[in-house]
């Protein structure tokens, strides 16, 4: 006998996507105000044959990029690495505004995808390889992506650190976060990131020169600016400096 979670699933799903779209038709007067250019040709071109352009043009594109967007987690969780991939550029193809889609989609096509491609006894240059492919293609979808969200340090962080985390690539780490301080509303830690990065690439007087810049900048009553940790890295480059 099936169970009863079973039994539900397909009633929850129908729900969501219910609820989505009475918010998107709710939200509709809003949503044409803000972006009455709407989706360009690529996109649109991406759409075609897949049940989402009418909807798009006619001012739903919260609420099929939302659809799309439930279809590829669904996807994720049966490591289905093809349809994930292809919701997700659906997803954005319905809707790009959001950089949640654009930020968590690339961790997927970075982190997630490679792995289920490897077997546990993979040789490593297979795993340096299957990895490689992966980082790159997330790479190129937030480039993708700032198209339309341009000066956004988010993008160039996430950048950052699949770089960092899945290439092994310092100096291209630090050039992406180097380009997130440099923009307005960049967290203070992506300062920070860079001259530490700079140090560990054998740089410590590039590393030096960039903290002395961004201390004079920082703020000595926000606890988040942390302007007594860069002081103390600059104390200890100093020192460094001096023992050389």
């Amino acid at each position: 006998m099936p169970s009863s979670v079973a039994n539900s699933r397909p009633f929850q799903l129908g729900a969501t996507f219910a609820t989505l779209v009475g918010v998107a038709f709710l939200l509709r007067p809003l949503e044409q105000a803000l972006a009455p250019a709407g989706p360009d040709p690529g996109q649109l071109a991406t759409l075609a044959g897949r049940g989402g352009a009418l909807a798009v043009l006619g001012g739903l594109r919260s609420v099929v990029a939302g659809g799309f967007w439930l279809k590829a987690n669904l996807a994720w969780e049966r490591r289905e690495a093809a349809a994930t991939a292809e919701m997700i550029a659906l997803t954005v193809a319905a809707d790009e505004r959001p950089a949640y889609f654009w930020l968590n989609g690339a961790r997927m096509l970075a982190y997630d995808l490679p792995e289920w491609r490897l077997e546990a006894a993979a040789p490593a240059a297979v795993r340096h390889q299957v990895v490689a492919e992966g980082a790159q293609q997330a790479l190129r979808f937030l480039e993708q992506g700032r198209r339309w969200h341009g000066a956004d340090p988010a993008f160039f962080i996430e950048m950052g650190n699949i770089h960092l985390r899945r290439l092994g690539d310092g100096e291209g780490a630090a050039r992406c976060y180097r380009r997130a301080a440099e923009l307005p509303g960049a967290p203070y830690y992506a300062a920070r990131i860079h001259g530490e990065l700079l140090r560990e690439l054998g740089r410590p007087a590039e590393a030096l020169a960039w903290l002395r810049q961004v201390v004079a900048q920082l703020p000595a009553d926000d606890p988040a600016a942390r302007r007594a940790v860069v002081e103390e890295r600059i104390r200890a480059l100093e020192r460094e400096g001096r023992a050389r």
